[in-house]
Formats: C-alpha cells, structure tokens, sequence
C-alpha cells in the first residue's frame, strides 16, 4: 500500500476541509471479507442486500477465506455437491476465493466442478498438483478507482504437511509450508500493487504469528479457527468473522487521484440486515429440491447444545445393532466432527441429523486395550507446537461414553500438556465403536490392523435411528461433559 505520512495526512485533510469534505475526484472501495460460511444458505440473502448497499456508494469487491461448503445437507448432498453454494455466491456477486481445508473434503472432481462453475476468481498459493505445478493461481490483482490491488489464498497445513482433515482428501495435491509461503509470495504481490490483501484460511493463532515476521500485505483477512476479530497490529490490519456469516469486515479504501489516502475497517453483525427477496427465493427453492430431507424425525424437548449433540453421538455409534451382535463397551467420537452448534427444542428435520456429519463417516469396531485408548487421546492432546499450533488440541477433543480424567502437568502454564489419561476402568482389551476419522487419522496403523475393522454403517445412518427411537417421548439432551481436566 502507498503508505501516508503524518504530515501528508495533515496536508490532506486541510485540503478537505479539515476532513468535513471530501474532494472531486476522491473515490471509495469497498471489500467485503467473508470466512467458514460453512453452506449456511440461508444468511446468504442478508450478504447480498448488504453488498448492494455498499454498490450504492462505490466500487465493490466480495471475498472469501475458505470453507464455503460442508455443513448443509442442501448443499453439500445434493446431485452436485457445493453447486448451490457457488449458484448463491455467483448471484451475489463474489470476486476473489481461497480454499479452506473443507473445499478438499469430495476430492478433486467435486472441486474442479466448484471451480469451473464460478464466475469468481480462486487462489491458494501452497497447493500444488503431484507435478509440484500451481494447481490454482497463486494471486490475482485487480484495478479500481486507478489502484491495483493484490489478493493472495493460502490454506492451512496442519496436519502432516496439508490442510486439516483425512489424508484420503489430498492424495491429489501436494503443499508447502502456509506461514512461510504466505510471507514469500505477499513480498511479491506488494512490489507491484498499491494494497494487498491475504485470504487467509490458516487460523488465527498463524495470523499471529505471521503478522510477527512483518509481512507485506495490509490486511489479513483471516478463517479457519472461527474467531471473532478485527484490530490492527502495526500497519497490518487482521480480521475474522467467526463463521457462517454471523459477520463480515469490510474495507473503506478511499482513494484520491490513484493514491490510497486512507483505509477503514468496519465489522458488521449480520443478524439485523434486511434480507434480499430475490436470494431468499433462490435459497427457498434449493431447500425444495429433495423433500426427503424436510422431513420431520422426532421432537427435541430441550435445547441440546454442542456437548449434547456430541453425547447424542457417542450414544449413536454406541447403541447401533450391529450385523453381528457386536456390542460396544466404549463408543469414542472427535468433538471436531460435531458440525451442529445446538438443536432447538421443536421438530428435528432429516436435514439436522445429516448436518452434524456432512463427511458421511464410516464407523469402525472391533477391541483395543485401555493403554491403547489412553495413548492416543493422550498424544491428541499434547499435539502442537509454539511454532505450529494445533488448535484442536488441549481441551476433552475426544468424548466418550465413558467419564475419563485428563491428568495435567504445570508447565506451561497457559496451556499445560497432559501427563496421563485416567479412566475408572480395569486394565483389559474393551469392545470399541468410533469413526473413521479416528481410527485413520489419531490411532497407530498397527493398532487398527491388530483389533479395529471397517463398517459400512454411517455414523448418520446411526444417528436416524438413535433419534427415531425418542417416539412420542421426544429427545431429551444430556448436554453434561463426562472428560474432565484435573491437575494433581
């Protein structure tokens, strides 16, 4: 960005009037960041009402951090999945995208499918096809009101060297580090426009520690983690919108005759914006495209908040009658797989349960010994590093049917690793039910081969039944966390 000085400021504003008036040939841009909608539809018409107030005023761009999909039956199970999100997106108008780590999740037809279908522009500057060629362009700039401005996508490698997830979604792909690559290419970017602009979906503890090394973009526009932030550090704005259009940040650049003189950054609550009537029949008419999924499936008597729905879960994989009248001991589910933030009392559609697992999870079954099960919760929760945080990490991630105590050390103590994992259990081999997810990405591949073996049993084929048990009785929730963390 051409940076302003103080005085320079000074100068500008006695030009203006001392800043009461704004000068002929003064012109405002407008960029509206989003991030992790996650296929919440139906906000989707309150995005496009609040973009064409801001076309009202001048020159507008819409942009995204990534996760646009998986979260949303009537996106994400339909004949061609997240073409309804790209459908909404196209009509509101969107400009320039990242990947998040849930583009990858149907693999690389269903993401070229989503690309070739956008009338916007993709990014990513880490992901590389298995020739190490850009599989996406790395940036892209674009002029308005006579400066250029530079967009550059990275997407987290959290895990193992690529975005966050199962292995079996980028067998495709290869990618270099986030951090260091975002740094390198935003270096690049800036040398030939006036206002650069990262879109970010490596989360918000990376933007920090991006932000240390002094980048050269102007705003980070951040996703991932699902924060809530707009501050500047220095002379780099950092922003994130939680997630599912709850808000959204939008950048002022005001610009005089080709020279940027002065930048804004509004965060807005999306809750209160009228909604566009045009969108919402668009969204109206996608919900009805497959009835089935409208369909009512029990009653919930009280509010089930995300603890709730994961015991429900747990209680999914852990009461299903399996082919062979195996019955599980020990039913274990990630909390990260727990896609649905509460269930209001009232009706429970079909499309609620298929929404708290949008991945369609597999269950495995089969015996491990409680050593076995405490390892790997145990190396869950120590993951990470200062350098490379795991922000699924240091909390109960794993929830079971069983109560089980995390054991903590006192160092460090802002977030102190575990010593152990105590369970009120025997020590013998335990008939066990989990996801795939599990059991393919936090267990040891010995362990699986030795006692563990795949189901064709879904864990939503496992939760319709679970709640279609309530009957007249209604679900009642038991939103009580039974793993504990204590220090001894």
């Amino acid at each position: 960005m051409q940076k302003v000085s103080f005085f320079v400021s000074l100068m500008l504003l006695a030009l203006l009037g001392y800043g009461c008036q704004e000068s002929a040939t003064t012109q405002h841009v407008y960029i509206i960041s989003t991030n992790d909608i996650h296929a919440n539809i139906d906000a989707m018409p309150r995005l496009a009402t609040l973009v064409k107030d801001y076309e009202a005023k001048g020159e507008v761009l819409v942009v995204d951090s990534g996760d646009r999909v998986t979260g949303n039956a009537y996106v994400d199970d339909d004949s061609q999945p997240g073409i309804p999100m790209i459908e909404l997106m196209n009509e509101v108008g969107y400009d320039v995208v990242t990947l998040g780590n849930h583009e990858f999740d149907k693999g690389r037809e269903v993401l070229n499918t989503m690309v070739t279908a956008s009338d916007f522009r993709w990014v990513c500057a880490n992901m590389q096809d298995l020739s190490g060629n850009s599989a996406i362009e790395p940036y892209t700039t674009i002029t308005l009101g006579g400066v250029t401005l530079g967009f550059v996508g990275i997407v987290d490698t959290d895990q193992d060297g690529h975005p966050l997830g199962g292995e079996s979604a980028y067998v495709d792909f290869t990618f270099t580090d986030d951090s260091a690559t975002a740094y390198d290419v935003c270096q690049c970017v800036a040398t030939e426009t006036d206002y650069v602009v990262l879109l970010s979906h490596m989360g918000l503890d990376m933007d920090r520690r991006l932000l240390a090394k002094l980048p050269a973009c102007d705003w980070i526009a951040g996703g991932h983690s699902h924060d809530t932030i707009n501050e500047s550090v220095g002379e780099t704005h950092i922003s994130q919108n939680r997630k599912d259009l709850r808000y959204v940040t939008v950048a002022d650049i005001t610009v005089d005759g080709g020279t940027i003189v002065d930048v804004a950054y509004t965060q807005i609550e999306m809750q209160g914006i009228k909604e566009d009537s045009h969108l919402r029949s668009l969204v109206d008419e996608l919900k009805a495209r497959d009835p089935e999924l409208n369909t009512v499936e029990a009653r919930a008597n009280d509010r089930a908040t995300k603890d709730g729905i994961a015991n429900f879960t747990v209680e999914a994989l852990r009461s299903y009658p399996y082919d062979d009248g195996f019955v599980p001991e020990i039913a274990i589910y990630h909390y990260g797989g727990v896609r649905l933030s509460a269930i209001e009392a009232g009706d429970i559609k079909r499309v609620d349960i298929l929404n708290n697992d949008p991945f369609v999870s597999t269950i495995y079954i089969g015996e491990m010994t409680l050593e076995e099960i405490r390892d790997f919760i145990l190396t869950k929760y120590n993951s990470g590093t200062a350098e490379k945080p795991d922000k699924e990490s240091h909390y109960a991630y794993f929830r079971s049917n069983i109560p089980y105590q995390i054991i903590l050390g006192t160092t460090p103590e802002a977030a102190p690793d575990a010593t152990a994992i105590r369970f009120d259990l025997e020590e013998r081999r335990y008939r066990v039910a989990m996801c795939n997810y599990i059991a393919e990405n936090y267990i040891d591949r010995e362990v699986v081969e030795r006692g563990l073996r795949k189901t064709d049993v879904t864990v939503r084929e496992a939760m319709l039944r679970l709640v279609r048990t309530f009957g007249e009785a209604g679900y009642t929730p038991d939103n009580r966390v039974y793993q504990t963390e204590v220090t001894e």
